[in-house]
Order: C-alpha cells, then sequence, then structure tokens
C-alpha cells in the first residue's frame, strides 16, 4: 500500500479483457516524447516488453523476435498496433526514456495496494499471520568495470536493493545504488513510500543500524535482522550472554525451540534461543538501541550423508528484534524461527532472476535502462510466480520457470497468465481446454509407478504384467528360490 494514494489510479481493472493491462500502463506512464512524432506509443511496448520477458527474453534482440513472431495475435489484443515492429534499439530507448519514479510507482500501485488484503495492515495482527519483508541487494554483474585494464581494480557496479513480500511472494519496490553500502539508505527511502505497518522487517547484518531500526519503528512496523561483527560491541555482549546460557549461568527466561531437516543431502537440526534484551543487554546497550526488545541465536547443525565419517558442522548465526519475547506463547520461539527462515525467500527470488531470466549475463550500462527493464523483469517474475502458486503441483512439485516461460512463448498464454495475476482470478485458465491438457490432466503412468497391492502385500503380489517393476520382481522372485533350492 503507498501512503497518500490516490485511489482512481485502480480503476482500469474494470476495462475490457484485451485491453487491461493497455490501459494499465496508459494511465500510470507518462511518455515524454513529442506526441505529434510518436510512432510506437509508449504503453504498447511496455505492455509487449513485459509479455516478452514472461517468455525469457533475456534483451532487446530477443524482444523484437519474439514480437515479429506473435505480432497476428498481438495485433488482437492491443489496439493501434501494425505490422511494421520496432528495431532492438528503439525498444531499448523506449525502455530507458520513462521516469523510473513512475515506473516504481506503477509496481507499488498494482503489486501492493492493489493485492494486499488491506484489513491485514489495520489493528493487532496474530505474530503468526503478520508478513515478513525482506530487504536485500544484488549486484548485476554486467555493470562491473575495470579500471585502467587492471582486474585487481573492478568497481562493484550497480546493486538492487528489493523489498520482497514473503507472504505474497512478490518484489514490491527496488531501489537502484552505486555501492554496497548505501543499501540502508535504499531501505529507508522505500519505508517511507510503503505502508507497512504490522510487517516485519528483516535483512542482513550490513544494514542493521541505529537509524535503518528507527526508521522501521516509524513505520509502526517490526524487525527481526540480522548481527555480525559489524556492530562489534554489541554483538560481543551478545555473544558473551548467551555463552551464559550455554553454561546455565543466565538466571532469567529462555525460549526455545528445535526442529529437524533431512534436506539437500543433509541432515540439519536448528535450535533457537531467545532472550529478553531488557535482562541480557547492558545499561549502555539498552540505550543505544532502545528499540531492540529481544536477542536471538539460531544455533544450526549439519550432518552430511555423502560424508562416511560424519563430519559436523555447526553455525551460530545471532538476531535482534523488536519484538517482545513472550514466555506465555508455547508457539513463539517456533514462529520467530519461520520469520527468520521468510527471509531467505528473497535469495531465492534473486536466483530465480539470476538463472531463468539471465539477468547477470545481461550487458546493461546504461543506469536508467537498468533501472526500467529490471522493474519489468521483477513483474514478469511476480507473474509467474502467482501462476506456479495456483496451479497443481506436477509429481509433486510446482512448475519449474523454466517450463511457464515455454507455455508464454504464445502471446495469447502470456496475456492470460497477466490477467489472472492482476484480477487475482484463475477461473479463465482453469475453464481453457488448453490448460486444463497442460495443469489440471492427472499425468500418464510410466510404467514404474508402484501398484496399489503392491504397498499393502509386498513384491510377491504384482500383477502379471509387463511393466519394468513386475519384471524386476518376477525376477526377485527366481533368485528367493534358488537359493532355497541350495
Amino acid at each position: 500500500m503507498l501512503k497518500n494514494i490516490q485511489m482512481t489510479t485502480l480503476t482500469p481493472f474494470t476495462y475490457d479483457y484485451a485491453t487491461f493491462l493497455q490501459r494499465i500502463i496508459e494511465l500510470n506512464i507518462n511518455d515524454p516524447r513529442c506526441k505529434s512524432m510518436v510512432v510506437y506509443p509508449l504503453f504498447i511496448v511496455y505492455a509487449i516488453h513485459i509479455m516478452a520477458k514472461m517468455a525469457g527474453c533475456n534483451n532487446a534482440t530477443a524482444v523484437k523476435l519474439w514480437w515479429e513472431q506473435n505480432n497476428a495475435e498481438l495485433q488482437k489484443l492491443f489496439y493501434g498496433l501494425d505490422d511494421v515492429v520496432p528495431s532492438e534499439q528503439t525498444i531499448r530507448r523506449l525502455i530507458t526514456c520513462a521516469n523510473n519514479d513512475e515506473i516504481l510507482k506503477f509496481l507499488q500501485d498494482y503489486f501492493t495496494q492493489y493485492r494486499f488484503n488491506n484489513s491485514a495492515a489495520s489493528g493487532a495482527v496474530p505474530l503468526i499471520e503478520r508478513d515478513v519483508i525482506s530487504a536485500d541487494g544484488q549486484n548485476i554483474r554486467a555493470t562491473r568495470l575495470t579500471k585502467e585494464e587492471n582486474d585487481a581494480r573492478k568497481s562493484s557496479g550497480y546493486d538492487l536493493v528489493s523489498l520482497y513480500s514473503a507472504k505474497y511472494g512478490f518484489t514490491l519496490s527496488q531501489r537502484t545504488v552505486d555501492k554496497k553500502n548505501q543499501e540502508a539508505k535504499a531501505i529507508v527511502e522505500m519505508l517511507d513510500e510503503l505502508n507497512l505497518r504490522n510487517c516485519i522487517l528483516a535483512w542482513d547484518a550490513i544494514n542493521t543500524r541505529v537509524s535503518t531500526l528507527e526508521a522501521v519503528i516509524k513505520a509502526e512496523a517490526d524487525f527481526v535482522v540480522s548481527l555480525k561483527s559489524n556492530q562489534g560491541t554489541l554483538f560481543e555482549e551478545v555473544s558473551d550472554v548467551f555463552h551464559f546460557v550455554d553454561v546455565d549461568r543466565y538466571k532469567f527466561e529462555i525460549l526455545t525451540s528445535a526442529r529437524v531437516s533431512t534436506e539437500l543431502g543433509r541432515i540439519e537440526s536448528k535450535e533457537i534461543c531467545i532472550l529478553n534484551a531488557d535482562d541480557a543487554l547492558s545499561s549502555a546497550m539498552k540505550k543505544k538501541w532502545s528499540n531492540v526488545k529481544g536477542i536471538i541465536r539460531v544455533r544450526t547443525n549439519r550432518v552430511y550423508k555423502s560424508s562416511n565419517v560424519g563430519v559436523d558442522e555447526i553455525e551460530d548465526r545471532y538476531f535482534i528484534t523488536s519484538i517482545t519475547p513472550d514466555g506465555l506463547d508455547e508457539n513463539f520461539a517456533n514462529t520467530m524461527q519461520d520469520i527468520i527462515l521468510a527471509r531467505w525467500k528473497i535469495e531465492s527470488r534473486h536466483w530465480v532472476i539470476d538463472v531463468a531470466f539471465c539477468q547477470d549475463r545481461l550487458p546493461l550500462r546504461n543506469k536508467d535502462y537498468i533501472a526500467n527493464v529490471t522493474v519489468h523483469t521483477k513483474i514478469a517474475a511476480n507473474v509467474l510466480s502467482y501462476i506456479r502458486e495456483h496451479t497443481p503441483l506436477y509429481n509433486g512439485k510446482p512448475r519449474s520457470f523454466e517450463c511457464l516461460q515455454q507455455i508464454a512463448t504464445n502471446a495469447k498464454f502470456a496475456f492470460m497468465f497477466l490477467e489472472a495475476f492482476f484480477k487475482d482470478d484463475m477461473s479463465k485458465i482453469e475453464n481453457d481446454e488448453r490448460f486444463i491438457g497442460i495443469f489440471y490432466k492427472p499425468p500418464k503412468p510410466t510404467g514404474n509407478d508402484v501398484p496399489d497391492n503392491l504397498k499393502e502385500n509386498g513384491f510377491d503380489a504384482l500383477t502379471e504384467d509387463d511393466s519394468p517393476l513386475s519384471l524386476f520382481a518376477k525376477n526377485r522372485r527366481k533368485i528367493k528360490s534358488k537359493r532355497i533350492d541350495r
């Protein structure tokens, strides 16, 4: 939700199916060009560019080719579109020329105000229902420059600082900065523009500063943020306190929770320990970090299954929070652990953008082009994420982004994805025969599926057929019979 938002900007959703996306962009983004000399309307180019991004087009040349292949279908979807497709230079120039502030407002209006549940932003919200907003920077490798042909003196390039909603699964806003240490300033700017009341902010230790924590409290939100040695005195004091916990010399209340997972080829146990800051910290630290109400340690113990000797790897992570520990809530520690884990969803999204949308490999140099095209990439990623979450699992897993990108190579399908996302309505996709065959039709048996009677009676009860599993059972019976004869 945006502060002081003009609600009249949310009316384009009432327009006809064939033009609603075009009208959304037209009403929210101003065209800076001379109107009498416009050949390609800006809103048409932007709408098609977003659809091409959904299809996996990573640069202006690929967008032009996708446009040419789908031009006949696109002319049915967008009024004013003719047979002439703009060149890649024209597409790149049009993406660059738009005002980045308007692009960000477009992102925030329609991916925050329209999609957020307004009732969740007012009044008291239970801790377990609150949204975790992760803040993190993502470096664009292609913008790194070498100074004086010396590889040891590379500039860091541009960083994109994003706010990501773990609950809704999409990016709320972003800023382009020149240096890593400017992330905190970008976070504060975005907090001023968004209404994140009752949300929980989470970020890396590099942005854990008194000023950023104060900005979160001013926004009527809470924080659960990482703490490392860059905040030397506070970090030392927190780690010392947990040392007293380990040796049973801490006399105040301790909230704990533990869980075990066996994914990614390892056995991983996590134990969270939460202390009240008023009891654990010194007076000087409580005065400087007045908004800190709790301190947290997450101890992770990993055992890799591939290791013959069972080597343990122990790691401690420390966090500070503005949420006061509640000893009366038996699920408090477990909920806090869920909040900390939700922070990593932004890292997963950055991986998707780098790998599925190939953002790291783009030859980007112009800062305005970078700021605008990356917003379009995030819009495309948000739309495909919505489709993944609202379609049935395939073999127990969501459809891959690559699979959805392949479907979006058809302009009609890409447009239906956009309509479903903007209107939050999957009914047209669910009732379309083409999508029924893709998403809703049960998979055919592969021949390796386990028969129902096998689960109850074992291999010996297999039906006599020629499936690989049945042949395996027959051979197994032969081997057993030979052993008995001996």
